[in-house]
Formats: structure tokens, C-alpha cells, sequence
């Protein structure tokens, strides 16, 4: 396997704008962006015997077995990194038992940490809306619809998920610092982490991780 870029795996709690920044370092550096959800919906999508397996855990609302989310990932990042020669992996790994199952003949180059408050995070991702109709994602306060709380495209009243209330996002940051935050001393200790501050705009943010790969 011949790799010639960046591999760059990409933390930060729920609200940090990761999802946002690892697609614009996939267009900047010409490599696929790899989101583990994503990933396993797709699988799920093509009715596969992995993809029904994954959809009994994640229909109930589970997570999918570690060694499951292992096994998709490495085939896809191998895969990735064979064809591109590099990659952007978000949402992988969570833990120090997925951070064991990283391919061994990949060289990951790159960790960047999003660093952002608890409370900031709970107020960005609870001004989350959906349009029930055509899935259309919204912020209340970054990026709003034009018409109050309707959807710009088929004015279809935007809802807000269960998930994205609060409480909801409180428990998921609490998972986060347990099982991902530990991987951090990990990344530092072997020279790959880099720190950013996710406080500012999306362009600021985007300036700063961008003066890494300058």
C-alpha cells in the first residue's frame, strides 16, 4: 500500500463542528471523509447481512458491538487509504478497545482535537431543527431558516429531535469524556495531537486547522 497524504482522525465533543471542518479538509486535500454513522447507514442501506445486523442494534436505539464498528472501519479505511491515499475519519475510534482494532499498516499522521465547552456545545446543538420532510438540517442560530421555523424548500415546520434536547446531549458529552477524551494522552504521547479552539466561526476554525497542512 502506497500512502501519499494526510490520514487524520478527527475529535471533539457533540456541537465542536468536526463533521463541518473533516469535509472541508476532504476537499482541500482531494481525500475521502469517513463518518462512521454514515458508514453504517449506508451498509444498512444495501441490505447486506452486516447491514441487517447493524440495523437490529441501532433500530433499538443501541450502539453496534465494538468489534462490529472495528471491522467496517479498518476495511473502510484500508480501502480509503489504498485507493486515495489517505483519509479523514470521523466518529472512529471512541474507545482504547477500537483505538487497538486501527489498522496496523496505515501510518495515521494527524489528530486534531476541536476542544469545546460542555455548555457551549448543549447551546448550539439544542437550537438543532429538521424538516420531517426532506431531512433538511437547521440552526437557530448559525445557519436559520429564512421563514421562522419552517423549512426554506417545502415549508414543512421543523422539529426538533429527542436527542437534541438538553438532557439528551448532556448524556452523550458524559459518554464522550469517559470513553474518547482518554484517547487524547494516547495521540499526544505518540506526537500526532493537535489542538484547536471551536469557539470561533467556522472560518476561524477552518484557518487554524488549515495552518497545519500549510
Amino acid at each position: 500500500m502506497k500512502q501519499q497524504k494526510p490520514v487524520i482522525i478527527l475529535f471533539g465533543p457533540q456541537g465542536s463542528g468536526k463533521g463541518t471542518q473533516g469535509k472541508k479538509l476532504t476537499e482541500k486535500l482531494n481525500i475521502p471523509y469517513l463518518e462512521t454513522g454514515q458508514l453504517l447507514r449506508n451498509e444498512i442501506a444495501t441490505g447486506s447481512e452486516d447491514g441487517k445486523r447493524f440495523a437490529s442494534y441501532m433500530d433499538k436505539g443501541n450502539l453496534v458491538p465494538p468489534e462490529d464498528a472495528i471491522a467496517l472501519m479498518s476495511k473502510k479505511i484500508t480501502q480509503a487509504v489504498s485507493d486515495k491515499g489517505g483519509a479523514v475519519i470521523d466518529g472512529f475510534p471512541r474507545s482504547a478497545e477500537q483505538a487497538k482494532g486501527f489498522p496496523e499498516d496505515i501510518n495515521l499522521t494527524h489528530v486534531l482535537l476541536i476542544d469545546l465547552e460542555d455548555k457551549e456545545s448543549i447551546r448550539r446543538l439544542s437550537a438543532r431543527r429538521n424538516c420531517p420532510k426532506d431531512k433538511k438540517i437547521y440552526n437557530m442560530i448559525t445557519n436559520p431558516p429564512k421563514n421562522n421555523e419552517t423549512c426554506d424548500d417545502c415549508g414543512t415546520k421543523l422539529v426538533q429531535r429527542d436527542d437534541d434536547f438538553p438532557k439528551a446531549i448532556q448524556q452523550r458529552l458524559d459518554v464522550y469524556h469517559r470513553d474518547t477524551e482518554p484517547l487524547i494522552e494516547r495521540y499526544k504521547k505518540m506526537g500526532l495531537l493537535h489542538r484547536i479552539n471551536g469557539m470561533p466561526s467556522i472560518e476561524e476554525v477552518e484557518k487554524e486547522i488549515w495552518k497545519i497542512f500549510e
